[in-house]
Formats: C-alpha cells, sequence, structure tokens
C-alpha cells in the first residue's frame, strides 16, 4: 500500500467516512476500508481512489456483531501480511448507528445494538489491530456533538458516543507505552448526503445548534481526522478535537426533542 502507511476506517461509505479515506488517500496513505452492505458505494470508492494514484481495499463486515468484529480483524491481518502492503499506522472508528432511540422509545434490543456498534467494535477491533501497529500508531474515534448536550429523543445513540470518549480517554494512557495515540474528533451535524439537509426547516433546525452557524461538510472532518493520524500530532493523545461549530458550548434554548423526531432514525 502507500508509503505513508496503511489506516483502517470503519464506516467507509457514509459521508464523513469516505471524505476521510479521500483525505488520508491524497496524503498518500493506503486505506483499508470497512463498510456493512453498501457494496456498490464501496466498489465505487475504491475505483476512485485508485485511480487518483492511491491504495483501497474494501472489506464488508457487520461490526455489529461479535463474529463481524472478528471476522474483520482476521481480514486486516490477511491483507496486511501482503507483501505489497505498507505498515498499520492508524484506525478510524467511523462506523455507527446514527441518532435515536428516546427514552420511552428504546428498548434492550435496540439498547445493545447501539452500544454495539458505537462502543463496543471500537473497544475491541482496537484491542485486535493495535498488536499490528508499528510504534506512533493513532486511533481515531468519531464521537459526536450529540455527547454533549441535552437531547432525549436521541438518548441512547448519545450515551454510547460519551461511552466512546470515556473510553478514548482511558486507551490513550493504556496504550501509551506502546507508542499509540488515541484521539476523539467531534462532529456536529454534518451533511452526510441524507435528504432531510435538503430541507430548510430541518437544517435550519440543525443549523441552530452550532454558534458558527450552519452545518459542517464533511471535509472539515476529514480535515481533524488526517490531522490526527499525521506525525503533526505527534504530542496529542487523550484529546477531544471539537468541530461542531461550538455546538457543544452550551444550550441555546432551543433543544427540546431531536433530529430524529423530526426525520426519523437514519
Amino acid at each position: 500500500m502507500a508509503g505513508a502507511g496503511t489506516v483502517v476506517v470503519t464506516g467507509a461509505t457514509g459521508g464523513i467516512g469516505a471524505a476521510i479515506c479521500r483525505r488520508l488517500s491524497a496524503d498518500g496513505y493506503g486505506i483499508v476500508a470497512q463498510y456493512r452492505d453498501r457494496s456498490e458505494r464501496a466498489a465505487s470508492l475504491a475505483a476512485e481512489l485508485v485511480a487518483a494514484g492511491g491504495v483501497c481495499v474494501p472489506i464488508a463486515a457487520d461490526l455489529g456483531t461479535d463474529e463481524g468484529v472478528t471476522g474483520f480483524g482476521d481480514a486486516v491481518e490477511s491483507a496486511l501480511a501482503d507483501a505489497s502492503t505498507a505498515p498499520l499506522v492508524g484506525l478510524v472508528n467511523g462506523a455507527a448507528r446514527m441518532l435515536g432511540p428516546s427514552f420511552h422509545g428504546a428498548t434492550p434490543a435496540l439498547f445493545d445494538a447501539y452500544f454495539a456498534l458505537n462502543t463496543k467494535a471500537p473497544f475491541f477491533l482496537t484491542q485486535r489491530l493495535v498488536p499490528l501497529m508499528r510504534d506512533g500508531g493513532s486511533i481515531v474515534n468519531i464521537s459526536s456533538a450529540g455527547a454533549h448536550f441535552s437531547s432525549p429523543g436521541d438518548i441512547v445513540y448519545a450515551m454510547s458516543k460519551a461511552a466512546l470518549e470515556s473510553m478514548t480517554s482511558n486507551l490513550a494512557e493504556a496504550l501509551a507505552e506502546h507508542g499509540v495515540r488515541v484521539n476523539s474528533v467531534v462532529p456536529g451535524f454534518t451533511d452526510n448526503g441524507h435528504p432531510a439537509f435538503s430541507t430548510p426547516a430541518v437544517r435550519d433546525y440543525m443549523s441552530s445548534f452550532a454558534v458558527l452557524g450552519g452545518v459542517a461538510d464533511p471535509a472539515a472532518v476529514a480535515e481533524a481526522v488526517v490531522f490526527l493520524i499525521s506525525g503533526r500530532s505527534s504530542r496529542t493523545t487523550g484529546s477531544i478535537v471539537d468541530v461542531s461549530g461550538g455546538s457543544t458550548l452550551g444550550a441555546r434554548g432551543h433543544r427540546a426533542g431531536s433530529v430524529s423526531e423530526l426525520i426519523g432514525p437514519h
């Protein structure tokens, strides 16, 4: 793979995930792109990166199951065993179930499903891949501004992301002896291509959360991720990089309810 090293990106076919893959590839990293079932998007992304001179290996895996995490870890190790593959230098935990459910709408099965993908998978995938990293590796967890303000309609999602941030700080200390850094990036509402971003009322509601206004482009999130993967952040670990446009600065008098109540979980 590319000379800068190999980075594993989960959730690679989402809006933010694809932007991260493109930006990392542009900086010379080879990409292992995990996706669940969007095979056409994964193939298109891989073809795009290869056409631009990069390397991308798409791997299908359901990270919401223990078997999926184990199988994906094995597939990554097999890819890294190829003589043409550069060493593993990074992991971006981006795959997630988005928004919802509410306190009253939550069930044990939904609760387990959100935590399985949003929190458990990043933990055990990190555990599986860290031994394959060379010193100086970097792990970036994609959190959410929703972990920092009240959104009762998305309580389980918010809790899973808050747990991911706790994992970040604890793993940063645990993995420091291995030379591996661990950080989180906190996006706010980011235009991931969902049709809701074309609905003025929904977009205005999302925009009202950020003190800078507007919603983010996925490329802005990708810039923060690339910084944390790269050697430019060699002294940064256990940190939370907020790219939410100031959405986490405090309640602004309009946050009763949630986006999922407007558009439905997705």
